[in-house]
C-alpha cells in the first residue's frame, strides 16, 4: 500500500441501481413488458367479434340441418377448373334460369343443372328430365320443378335431396335457405294450393286460393312463410294481389295490397324481411313486418328485363320494343330510387352489392346501385343471351355455346 492512499472497504451492494446485474434486470424487465397485456385484450375481443360476424351471415348454413350439408359443400368447391370459357354446345339454357350466387354461377340447362365456381370447376352436374325446367336456387340447395307438369327435385352439391311429383300440375315453387321448400299447384275446385314441405319432403302446410290464381312465390329465410303473388279479372279488368301467408295460422288470409291493370309475375324475400314484387306495369317493395309498401310505376314505359336481390330490384324500362333507349332503374329495400338514361336497347340486367349491370348489345354496363355512377364496361360477345354479377367488378355472360368471365374496365 502506497503513503497516503486509502481505500473504500465498504461492501457493494449489488442491487445498486447503478450496478450492471441491476441494469440487465431493468432492460430484460422492460422488454418483456414491451406489449402491454391491454393490447392482448384488444386483440382477443376482435377476433371474438370477427367469429360472431361470421357466424351470424352464415347462421342459415350452421344450424344443425344445415351442418353437415355446409361442410360436404365446403368440400367440393375446393379446386381449380380449366377456367372460362365453359362450353355448354349443344344444350340450352334460359336467361330466367342462369344466376350468380354466392360467387358462383347456377345454370339449368334443358338436360341438366351445372353449378360452376369461378374457376368454371364443375360443383354440381345433375341431369334431369323435365320439358320445361325450372330453377330457384335458396342458399345451399336449388329446387327444380316442371312448370306445368308434376316432377321435382331438390339439388345440393353432396347429391339429390328429394325427388318426386307433385298432386297436380306445377304453377310456381319456392326454396328457403333451410331445405324448407313450397309448391304452389293446381287444385279442383280451387284457382291454386300452396303446399309447404319439410327438409325431409314431410308436407307441413296447405293453402288454397278462392279469389285469386297463384302466379309465383317466395319463402322468408327459415321456411316459415310465403309471400304470393296472384292474379284474376276482376270488374272487367285485370287485377293482381300479394298474399302474405304463415304457415303457423289456419286462418284464411287477405290480400296485403291490390293493383288493378298489372300483371305480378315475380317475387322475392330477403332476409331483412323486405319482398319485392315485379309486374309488367309496376313493382313494388313492401316490408313485410309493417306491410308499408311502396310502388313504382313504370308511367307507361315497357319492362324488357329484371334482377331482384337483398330486397331490391333492377328495371329496365323502354318506351317500345326495340328502341334504343332505356331507363335503367334501381329500386333499394326502402322504396327510393336510382335512374340512369341510357342510348341503347338492354336485354339482361343483374344487381349484386352496390353495382348494377346491364347487357347492352356486345356489352356490359356496370353502374353504381345507389347513385348511379358509371363504374365501367366490358366486352360481352356478339352472341350474349344474359348476365349474370359474380362480384361487384365481376360478371358471367351466358352466350349461346358457351359460359365466358369478364371484368369491368
Amino acid at each position: 500500500m502506497r503513503q497516503g492512499e486509502r481505500f473504500d472497504t465498504t461492501e457493494i451492494d449489488m442491487n445498486h441501481p447503478r450496478s450492471g446485474a441491476s441494469r440487465r434486470k431493468k432492460r430484460k424487465e422492460t422488454k418483456e413488458r414491451r406489449v402491454p397485456r391491454w393490447v392482448f385484450r384488444v386483440i382477443f375481443i376482435l377476433f371474438l367479434s370477427v367469429a360472431g360476424v361470421l357466424l351470424w351471415f352464415n347462421r342459415n348454413n350452421l344450424t344443425p340441418a344445415n351442418l353437415l350439408e355446409w361442410v360436404q359443400t365446403q368440400a367440393v368447391g375446393l379446386g381449380i377448373g380449366d377456367g372460362y370459357p365453359y362450353s355448354i354446345a349443344g344444350s340450352t339454357v334460359s336467361s330466367g334460369n342462369f344466376r350468380s350466387v354466392n360467387h358462383e354461377i347456377f345454370m339449368l340447362r334443358d338436360t341438366e343443372l351445372t353449378v360452376l365456381n369461378s374457376t368454371a370447376k364443375e360443383l354440381i352436374s345433375r341431369p334431369h328430365s323435365f320439358s320445361k325446367p325450372v330453377l330457384k336456387v335458396g342458399g345451399l340447395r336449388s329446387l327444380i320443378y316442371n312448370l306445368g307438369g308434376k316432377g321435382y327435385q331438390i339439388e345440393s352439391q353432396s347429391g339429390t335431396l328429394a325427388k318426386g311429383n307433385a298432386e297436380n300440375n306445377i304453377l310456381a315453387g319456392a326454396i328457403a335457405q333451410n331445405g324448407r321448400y313450397a309448391l304452389i299447384t293446381q287444385a279442383d275446385g280451387y284457382f291454386g294450393c300452396l303446399t309447404a314441405y319439410s327438409a325431409k319432403k314431410e308436407v307441413l302446410f296447405h293453402y288454397w286460393f278462392s279469389d285469386y290464381y297463384p302466379t309465383a312465390a317466395a319463402l322468408n329465410a327459415d321456411g316459415t312463410g310465403a309471400v304470393v303473388t296472384a292474379v284474376s279479372a276482376k270488374n272487367g279488368g285485370l287485377t293482381s294481389a300479394v298474399y302474405l301467408i304463415d304457415f303457423g295460422s289456419t286462418k284464411a288470409v287477405e290480400p296485403i295490397a291490390v293493383y288493378s291493370e298489372n300483371m305480378l309475375t315475380d317475387v322475392s324475400w330477403a332476409d331483412n324481411g323486405t319482398a319485392v314484387v315485379v309486374g309488367d306495369r309496376m313493382a313494388s317493395v313492401i316490408q313485410t313486418s309493417t306491410r308499408k309498401k311502396t310502388d313504382y310505376d313504370y308511367q307507361g314505359l315497357l319492362l324488357s328485363a329484371y334482377d331482384m336481390d337483398a330486397g331490391r330490384a333492377a328495371l329496365a324500362l323502354t318506351p317500345y320494343r326495340g328502341a334504343a333507349q332505356t331507363t335503367l332503374a334501381v329500386l333499394d329495400s326502402s322504396g327510393k330510387t336510382t335512374s340512369v338514361q341510357l342510348k341503347q336497347a338492354v336485354s339482361s340486367v343483374s344487381l349484386y352489392g352496390d353495382c348494377a349491370a346491364a347487357l347492352s348489345g356486345s356489352q356490359v354496363l356496370f353502374y353504381s346501385a345507389s347513385t348511379g355512377t358509371r363504374l365501367g364496361a366490358c366486352d360481352a360477345g356478339s352472341d350474349a343471351k344474359a348476365i349474370a354479377l359474380g362480384g361487384e367488378q365481376s360478371v358471367y355472360i351466358l352466350g349461346v355455346s358457351e359460359v365466358r368471365s369478364a371484368s369491368a374496365k
